[in-house]
């Protein structure tokens, strides 16, 4: 390994197709606003904003490596990773958690990057059989026509969504709660 090599990676769950991996993205608010301690769109003056994220990125092998690998990543914030660490804690059997950020500059065809993000968790199947497997995570990547809202946020214009990226994993209890746990300690630490 590269010794000026740093990891960012937090945490990685693996199957002989597929993994999960959650990665520090989190920055310190500016002195300014030390009380957020991370980062919340803080302004870092000149029209910069600051934030603080964990990157979860899906990986599909099953086809090959190198190009053949399917990715598609996503941020959420350190207060969502944290909700839905919360709900593991809980135990609860029906969870669905889901989120859509659209972002950056249009591209010559009027598109911005596009994530969406779903986690969720289904104690049954549709038989009502238990599953082993019950956290399900799935991240679709692409692009779509962003539209600025009355109070100056943006959306995804409906039906202008272009999918470049799906990938999806399934995860146990007991690994989705290691995951979870070690993002949330990392947070905290």
């Amino acid at each position: 390994m590269d010794e000026g090599y740093v990891s960012r990676q937090i945490c990685v769950y693996k199957t002989s197709k597929k993994l999960i991996e959650f990665n520090d993205k989190l920055n310190t608010a500016p002195i300014a606003a030390y009380a957020h301690i991370h980062a919340q769109a803080d302004d870092m003056g000149g029209g910069r904003r600051i934030y603080s994220n964990i990157g979860v990125t899906l990986q599909d092998y099953a086809a090959g490596v190198g190009d053949k690998i399917k990715r598609a990543s996503a941020n959420i914030s350190p207060d969502e990773a944290q909700f839905i660490f919360s709900r593991v804690q809980m135990g609860v059997e029906a969870f669905d958690f889901r989120q859509e950020k659209i972002f950056g500059a249009p591209d010559k065809n009027g598109k911005s990057i596009v994530t969406k993000l779903r986690v969720a968790r289904a104690s049954a199947d549709s038989k009502g059989q238990p599953r082993d497997y019950p956290w399900y995570v799935e991240i679709e990547n692409g692009s779509g026509v962003p539209v600025k809202n009355a109070t100056g946020g943006t959306y995804c214009q409906g039906k202008s969504f272009l999918c470049a990226s799906k990938v999806y994993i399934n995860v146990n209890d007991l690994d989705f709660f290691k995951l979870m746990n070690r993002v949330s300690q990392y947070i905290s630490a």
